[in-house]
């Protein structure tokens, strides 16, 4: 088995605590299911820190706990493009008022990110993290594949959510709550 690590965009480790991003056992021995839903499936369902079930137009709704609440998302395969889709919806919402500020948040934190990105709805305001994996000329995808986009997701989630309240909540500004939510201690204090 080999361990991967999901580094900080500085290519190092983040300070975070111990345990906070997702541990990835890749088995090469594993077989990959040929329906990329079911790969996810297997690797969401075989998680004990993942809730998940069927939707009916087939896509895959799944939630875990975070140090901020429960975050909730859903993996979608599109033929017609062919894609994954896999999105992560947060349970805070930009008002118009904060919009803008929120919209310079997610581009600044974008700029950091190694997989995925955040995104604002313009609808409602709704916050939302998502990557696409392209399916073209391929009928497979692997379990790393499926557990780098969960880790990415976790790690969004666990380190974002509070730079998204900053600028919502509290009126800060995208700069301040980016470098806040940025900020890693090196070292021992």
């Amino acid at each position: 088995m080999e361990e991967i690590e999901i580094l900080a965009a500085e290519g190092r480790p983040s300070a975070r605590e111990e345990g906070t991003l997702m541990d990835l056992w890749l088995d090469d021995e594993a077989e990959t299911a040929s329906d990329p839903m079911d790969t996810v499936e297997s690797v969401i369902g075989s998680d004990e820190r993942f809730q998940c079930e069927h939707a009916e137009d087939g896509d895959l709704h799944f939630s875990f706990k975070t140090s901020w609440g429960e975050s909730v998302g859903y993996f979608s395969y599109r033929h017609e493009l062919p894609a994954l889709l896999f999105t992560l919806g947060f349970e805070i919402q930009a008002p118009v008022s904060r919009r803008v500020e929120t919209l310079k948040l997610a581009a600044l934190i974008n700029e950091n990110l190694w997989l995925g990105h955040f995104d604002v709805w313009s609808d409602d305001g709704t916050i939302i993290f998502r990557h696409a994996m392209p399916m073209i000329g391929r009928d497979e995808i692997s379990i790393g594949e499926v557990q780098a986009m969960l880790a990415a997701a976790m790690d969004a989630a666990e380190r974002f959510s509070p730079a998204f309240q900053y600028v919502i909540l509290g009126g800060m500004s995208a700069e301040d709550s980016s470098a806040a939510a940025l900020f890693e201690t090196v070292g021992e204090a």
